[in-house]
């Protein structure tokens, strides 16, 4: 399947990235929203050399959870690994946008009303669903957004884990759309998410 997301404008490639914002939010809880910017920032940082920043705005503690598998003892503070820079939390994004990394991104876990400004303030905004028939509900809220806007301009959905054949359901929130692989460890994506990556961005 080929998904061309974001549209390159000329220009070296290796730039294409620097002092971008990218804010990722789940429709719903639980839609592996962390595991998909953890997989997208070890990316950025491995594949593309970037110094990547990923600020977290989940009630979850998910990234201090992640950082204490890798070893960290204190998971309130800010550390860096693979040259990927994780803050466990934060509450005001603005002060965020000018820490000085190629690439900042911001995992605002699944609620859109609290996050719906920070996703404004974001270039490239990305909502993590699922394909599960129970929660068809979820994607309400894209609707809503469309209802609003009239258009949802720089935004991506990310189907984890879903099926292609089911990607035209999506067709009614005009949104660009694509299935994330099954990714067993974000820390060193494998070589069909970073082929999904690849093509994306």
């Amino acid at each position: 399947m080929t998904i061309m997301f974001f549209k390159r404008t000329g220009g070296n490639t290796d730039d294409y990235f620097n002092g971008k914002r990218i804010g990722i939010i789940g429709l719903g809880p639980r839609n592996g929203t962390t595991h998909i910017a953890i997989a997208l920032c070890n990316y950025l940082s491995e594949c593309r050399h970037k110094r990547v920043c990923l600020a977290e705005q989940n009630r979850h503690n998910d990234i201090s959870r992640f950082l204490f598998t890798l070893g960290y003892s204190s998971c309130t503070e800010i550390v860096t690994h693979h040259r990927v820079t994780y803050i466990p939390s934060f509450n005001d994004i603005i002060p965020l946008f000018n820490m000085k990394y190629d690439c900042m991104v911001f995992d605002l876990g699944h609620d859109l009303e609290r996050s719906i400004n920070a996703m404004n303030l974001c270039d490239i905004k990305i909502a993590v669903g699922t394909d599960a028939p129970w929660r068809r509900n979820e994607y309400a809220l894209l609707k809503n957004l469309k209802d609003k806007n009239h258009e949802l301009s720089g935004w991506r959905l990310f189907v984890n884990l879903g099926n292609p054949r089911l990607l035209k359901d999506k067709d009614e929130y005009q949104i660009t759309a694509g299935c994330f692989p099954f990714e067993p460890d974000p820390v060193y994506p494998s070589k069909e998410t970073i082929s999904f990556l690849e093509e994306i961005i």
